[in-house]
């Protein structure tokens, strides 16, 4: 079971989490003491020609019709060199990374394949040339959300941009996932709930039946409310659907872990 801190080594400030995301990439290092936040994009012309990432690289397009690659397709590696290059420029203009064999946390989608897991892994070492660990995406939002890991019967749905994750979460260790986007891209929300159900119906777990719904799509009006009544659990909503996942990642990483004043917030 992972708990704050599991990542920490005291007097280590230089290692780095990263949540790497379809459309934004968040990094957090307790140097930093921020978390960075840009679009996952990169500025790609052909060798010789100017590059540039995340903002930088959507000015850049504007003013000069520079093509645009989006390194990361359904919240895995698709275009492997692209996205050494985008988490190269940033690891090292905002955090100041560059020393070899540093920690490196990053979140990975639960549903993820061995083999995507391994590329995403290689694309983080080859950018950093840190130590690379991973934790599943849904696992370190529930933990930044301080939910009831190992006494509640927890779900959590992960909606992300192109990649919507159902998890079942027992005894803090991820023992089911299932991916539920592509059925349906008007409404997911009757496909979700059918798969909170199916996750949720063998498990006889005393205490809570709680839902936990992340991810930017979490925000649409409406969904939490809805998956509450589909699914006739207690629903719970991160302060910041947006940064639960790199605040899960930051407290496994922090010798010290912030205690937000708003860790989540129930959802009538």
């Amino acid at each position: 079971m992972l708990n704050p801190g599991a990542y920490a080594r005291e007097g280590l400030r230089q290692i780095l989490t990263i949540d790497l995301g379809t459309a934004h990439v968040r990094i957090w290092s307790p140097a930093l003491g921020r978390v960075v936040e840009e679009p996952t994009v990169v500025a790609w012309g052909p060798p010789g020609s100017r590059r540039a990432v995340g903002r930088a690289a959507v000015e850049l397009a504007d003013r000069t019709g520079a093509p645009l690659v989006w390194p990361l397709r359904h919240g895995v590696v698709d275009q492997f060199a692209a996205c050494v290059h985008l988490l190269r420029v940033l690891t090292v203009a905002h955090a100041g990374f560059g020393a070899p064999h540093t920690p490196v946390l990053v979140g990975v989608p639960a549903t993820a394949t061995l083999r995507q897991q391994q590329r995403l892994t290689a694309a983080v070492r080859r950018a950093t040339g840190g130590r690379v660990s991973t934790v599943e995406e849904p696992l370190a939002a529930a933990l930044a959300c301080r939910v009831g890991l190992d006494t509640e019967d927890l779900v959590v749905v992960d909606i992300g941009q192109g990649r919507t994750e159902v998890v079942r979460i027992t005894d803090g260790t991820v023992t089911a996932a299932a991916r539920t986007d592509g059925s349906n891209d008007v409404d997911q929300v009757p496909a979700i709930a059918a798969a909170v159900r199916r996750l949720g119906e063998h498990t006889h777990r005393p205490g809570p039946r709680r839902l936990l719904v992340t991810g930017g799509g979490a925000a649409t009006i409406g969904v939490a409310a809805r998956l509450a009544a589909l699914t006739s659990r207690a629903v719970t909503m991160p302060a910041d659907v947006r940064l639960a996942t790199i605040q899960g990642l930051a407290l496994l990483a922090q010798t010290r872990p912030p205690h937000p004043d708003r860790p989540g917030q129930p959802v009538a």
